[in-house]
């Protein structure tokens, strides 16, 4: 009996561990990775500063120039996709 429960409990967290990655945002793991709060501290996006979706573009490209991420254009622009579902919301 314990080995069925602990099998159903792996079962269990390894579906739960599947939904959740399916479910982040791509731009989500690319911001963790580039690790761009070590730049950015609490509050650090400002919507007000950042006006419109293409600023916040240009914003994202010149993080990672400056930091010399080697990203691609697509990448910035998932993470710029990211930040503005999570802090921005302008419109496109």
């Amino acid at each position: 009996m314990k080995k069925l429960t602990l099998a159903l409990a792996g079962t269990t967290l390894l579906l739960t561990s599947q939904f959740a990655f399916a479910e982040m945002h791509p731009g989500a793991a690319l911001h963790e990775s580039a690790n761009c709060m070590s730049c950015h501290t609490a509050k650090a996006y400002n919507p007000k500063i950042t006006d419109t979706y293409p600023k916040l573009v240009k914003k994202v490209q010149f993080c990672s120039d400056n930091l010399q991420t080697g990203m691609f254009e697509d990448e910035v622009l998932q993470i710029a996709d990211y930040l503005n579902e999570t802090y921005y919301h302008h419109p496109k």
